[in-house]
């Protein structure tokens, strides 16, 4: 039940991110830049509930390791994107982001689909 709850507000928080990341994007809505941040630190969090919840129920330590990984990445992309690359070539750091958010969600939902795999097999 973890697993599911976790992997709900990954989506949700996730998705909302990637709607404020676009919207950044075309350079509107920046006074919500806190809130993204935010949605990002959840959906991490979430990942990394839901990845260690599937490991401590049988599923398999190397994904949640990984998991753990993804969401290390994330966040330091995500606190200090700002400062890195600064100047005509900083849409390569928005694109990394970018594909670190989306694999924070895919990565989540696979762990949840692991989970759900090995109960299935008990």
């Amino acid at each position: 039940m973890v697993i599911r709850y976790a992997t709900l507000l990954l989506t949700l928080t996730g998705v909302l991110a990637l709607i404020l990341g676009l919207l950044f994007w075309t350079g509107n809505a920046l006074h919500l830049i806190s809130m993204h941040m935010l949605l990002g630190i959840i959906a991490v969090v979430a990942l990394w509930v839901g990845g260690f919840a599937q490991a401590l129920g049988g599923g398999s330590w190397p994904l949640a390791i990984i998991a753990f990984i993804i969401g290390l990445a994330t966040l330091f992309l995500g606190i200090h994107q700002m400062t890195l690359m600064v100047g005509p070539n900083h849409w390569i750091i928005e694109v990394v982001h970018l594909i670190l958010g989306l694999l924070t969600i895919g990565f989540g939902h696979m762990c949840a689909k692991r989970n759900a795999k090995s109960k299935m097999k008990n």
